[in-house]
């Protein structure tokens, strides 16, 4: 596995923790295999495949941080930051930009929901966890070294559209998502190399 994914554990779907230079931070939890603390949880959007109040209950200590979209406001208690696209703010250890995440001619998904994709850094590692979106114009200003894109499955983007944005966003690494939930995309994941100059890598679901 390539260097830059040490720590990275994927658990389903969207579910990423990421343990790196000593902050832990998990993505949409769901289907976490064990307890912990993390130090940081970021919400995409409220399905139920990422938002999971069991998981998060699961994972969430005295001290975690919870990142969510401000239209989520009523389903999160005592969340400590809501977030809009564009929003960057800066914790302890930690800087975390919102960025839009939604299709564009689906409904699933509508522009108007205000859902997120975050980007931030750990251990001098940029990530951008683009959250269920297609791809958008906003994309192109990104910077990343790992792009962690939901991909291969309804309502999220196709190979060449993943390969795509990676590629846009200067990544090395390229991480597919999602695609556990379809029948054919185990298949449609391995095209996505044709697509993109960097290296795509497959992680072993957890659970």
């Amino acid at each position: 596995m390539t260097d830059v994914l040490d720590g990275v554990t994927w658990f389903r779907h969207s579910s990423i923790r990421i343990r790196r230079g000593g902050v832990e931070i998990h993505v949409d939890p769901w289907g976490v295999a064990e307890r912990g603390v993390a130090d940081y949880i970021l919400l995409t959007h409220p399905h139920y495949d990422n938002f999971s109040e069991e998981d998060i209950a699961r994972v969430r200590g005295e001290g975690t941080v919870v990142v969510a979209p401000a239209t989520m406001r009523k389903q999160l208690g005592g969340v400590d930051h809501l977030l809009r696209p564009g929003d960057l703010i800066q914790l302890n250890r930690i800087d975390i930009l919102a960025v839009p995440a939604h299709n564009l001619n689906r409904k699933f998904h509508p522009p108007e929901s205000g859902w997120l994709g975050f980007v931030f850094t750990l251990d001098n590692i940029t990530y951008f966890h683009a959250g269920h979106t297609d791809p958008l114009e906003s994309m192109v200003g990104i910077r990343c070294d790992v792009a962690l894109i939901p991909c291969c499955s309804d309502y999220t983007m196709g190979p060449e559209e993943a390969g795509g944005v990676a590629e846009a966003c200067g990544a090395s690494v390229l991480v597919p998502l999602h695609w556990d939930d379809s029948p054919d995309g185990p298949q449609q994941v391995e095209r996505i190399q044709r697509y993109f100059s960097g290296k795509v890598e497959l992680l072993e679901r957890t659970t």
